[in-house]
């Protein structure tokens, strides 16, 4: 097989492939041999078929299906070889095949991961702080867990720090509403900064009945329509409810289950969850400043198609979940266009991760074992409520398993990656060590209070 290609630029091929006609005839032959095997004609035993009947029937037809087979096969050969990987179709033109004896010619435009040198990428060094968990901390934490645990008094006073509130709000770009801003009966536990700063600001001081205007600036990783402007919201307070934390005591711990009995046994547990979550959250950091360095340490280009693909993936996903809180969402043409200028920066370097990623995952020959793909579709089973099988066979169907495959590559990578770095953990005495509002840790109770708050 002879070839030529031609750079239109780095990610863009021009090839001209001339396959050999033998090769063509081998899988020529393969197709009839298979037709023979699932046609039925009348006064031919299936399989049985001579091949001038099939011919006469579907030579058309397989001759198209075998120079589809034929060029799929042989562009992507080509490319390989020379070590890029092809996205998307190609643009085929030109495809010439004159007389019984003769080469398979065309010409194909087609987009590719160019191919590029990979750096030192073991060994990273990364340097994150790793405050000790103070007992402060721990503390803290148990306050929170005891006030998501108390009960709730309606007072018709104004609203203080350590109050729940129930409330509506709505966005407006001027006048006009912002699509998918309005909510009604939110609730919050003011004073622990589970929200923005304004909002919470704004609620402070309010009465139940009363309402507000007050400006959001969204941030640039916000809504991509509503990226970096600055939003007008109006707030009204439902009700203000006074918490009423319960008493921490042996009595108090046994209500919540999961085996513990004593407040000491509380506390040794809220610690481990405490640490958990810390070393979970340093994980993730590392994880990030590795991820940044090894971009600046390889420069390559990304092809545009896959730039806007997962550009136009992030928008489609946006849209699909504002659709499940309004059926009549839609986004303007002019929305489209702002939102896909403003994510464009986030997809490509979201590409170019995905890319770098994947091709040390093949230097390093890391790939998802039975066990791993098992354990994810069972906790995404878990979480969906739905049984195993019917969720793989779903998963099989829409290529989400493919999704699924990639995913858990990427992750198992940047793992790998991680316990490859030369990580300096900076031991920083004094400081509280964690936010007990963001440990994820939580006691089991927690949830299930929280569940139960506003009923």
């Amino acid at each position: 097989m002879s070839s030529t290609i031609t750079d239109i630029d780095d990610c863009t091929k021009r090839l001209e492939i001339a396959v050999p006609h033998n090769e063509v005839m081998k899988e020529e032959n393969r197709a009839y041999v298979r037709l023979a095997g699932r046609v039925k004609i009348k006064g031919f035993r299936k399989g049985k078929v001579p091949r001038r009947i099939l011919e006469q029937y579907y030579g058309e037809e397989v001759r198209a299906e075998v120079l589809n087979r034929v060029i799929s096969v042989s562009y992507k050969e080509i490319l390989e070889e020379k070590g890029m990987h092809p996205v998307g179709e190609p643009s085929v033109t030109d495809v010439i095949m004159e007389g019984d004896s003769s080469d398979l010619k065309y010409k194909a435009t087609v987009e590719v991961i160019p191919p590029f040198e990979l750096g030192d990428y073991k060994g990273i060094q990364l340097e994150l702080k790793c405050p000790p968990v103070t007992d402060d901390a721990v503390e803290e934490q148990v306050v929170r867990i005891l006030k998501q645990a108390a009960t709730l008094e309606d007072v018709t006073r104004e609203a203080n720090s350590g109050d729940y509130v129930m409330f509506d709000i709505e966005g407006f770009e001027g006048d006009t509403p912002v699509p998918e801003t309005r909510r009604e009966n939110e609730a919050l536990l003011l004073g622990e900064g589970q929200t923005e700063k304004e909002l919470e600001e704004a609620i402070l001081g309010m009465k139940a009945g009363m309402e507000k205007d007050f400006g959001i600036e969204i941030p640039k990783k916000g809504p991509p329509h509503l990226a970096g402007k600055t939003i007008r919201f109006r707030v009204k307070v439902n009700t203000v409810k006074e918490a009423h934390p319960p008493e921490l005591n042996d009595e108090f711990v046994l209500s919540l289950g999961g085996g513990l009995s004593s407040v000491d046994e509380f506390r040794r547990q809220v610690r481990r969850e405490v640490e958990a979550h810390q070393e979970s959250s340093i994980r993730q950091e590392g994880s990030e400043m590795l991820l940044k360095k090894l971009l600046k340490m390889h420069s390559f280009e990304v092809p545009s198609t896959l730039v806007k693909s997962e550009a136009d993936a992030r928008i489609g996903e946006y849209e699909r979940q504002a659709r499940q809180k309004d059926s009549e969402f839609q986004i303007t043409s002019g929305q489209m266009e702002h939102m896909r200028e403003s994510i464009l920066p986030q997809a490509e370097e979201h590409v170019r991760q995905m890319i770098l990623i994947d091709r040390i995952r093949e230097q390093e020959g890391i790939s998802a074992s039975p066990e791993d793909v098992d354990a994810q579709i069972q906790g995404l089973a878990a979480h969906y409520k739905m049984p195993t099988g019917q969720l793989k066979e779903r998963l099989n169907m829409t290529g989400g398993m493919v999704t699924l495959l990639r995913d858990i590559n990427y992750n198992k990578t940047v793992n790998w990656l991680y316990d490859a770095a030369e990580v300096d953990l900076k031991n920083e005495v004094g400081e509280s060590g964690v936010d007990s509002r963001e440990v994820s840790g939580e006691s089991n109770h927690l949830a299930q209070e929280r569940d139960k708050l506003w009923d």
